[in-house]
């Protein structure tokens, strides 16, 4: 019970700075409390383990850390939508549908033709499986800067594939 009451004690002292705090890093009044929420669910399941005179440092450190994160997920959401938004823009039109069926065609076949064929399975692995160079490297025994080597090539290649179109 005792820790019960000291813990109402830390919410009640805190709550609001933590909020205000947290307004600092994010626009979004819920995303606000939510944070301060989780911070403080936080502390309550590791209360045993906090000193209460750290619990107020530790919170602070909490509400930061959880800001961040927020702010990286709203960031990567924000590229996502405009790689999404830039993908589809070609759409507005026919001849634009027609464009992007003929590039996609045209890196399709150059795929195919990229030699010698470590370069296109290099390629395909990085570009089309989303797999890190690093990755790459260790599965074909190579360095990897060689698999880089072998990336350049396949857009090179590309590039002037489409180039001549």
């Amino acid at each position: 019970m005792e820790d019960r009451k000291e813990f109402d004690e830390i919410f009640r002292l805190y709550y609001s700075q933590l909020y205000f705090f947290a307004r600092q890093f994010l626009m979004d009044t819920e995303d606000c409390q939510d944070i301060v929420s989780d911070a403080f669910e936080d502390v309550w399941l590791n209360f045993s383990s906090i000193r209460a005179d750290a619990a107020k440092s530790f919170l602070y450190t909490d509400v930061k850390r959880k800001c961040i994160d927020r702010l990286r997920h709203l960031n990567t959401q924000r590229q996502y939508a405009e790689v999404c938004r830039k993908i589809t823009e070609c759409y507005d039109t026919d001849d634009g549908i027609r464009e992007m069926e003929e590039r996609e065609r045209i890196i399709g076949q150059v795929i195919d033709d990229l030699q010698p064929p470590t370069t296109r399975e290099i390629f395909v692995a990085c570009y089309v499986d989303h797999k890190k160079y690093v990755s790459v490297a260790e599965e074909k025994g190579i360095s990897v800067s060689t698999v880089k080597k072998h990336i350049v090539k396949a857009l090179k290649a590309i590039r002037e594939r489409n180039d001549k179109k």
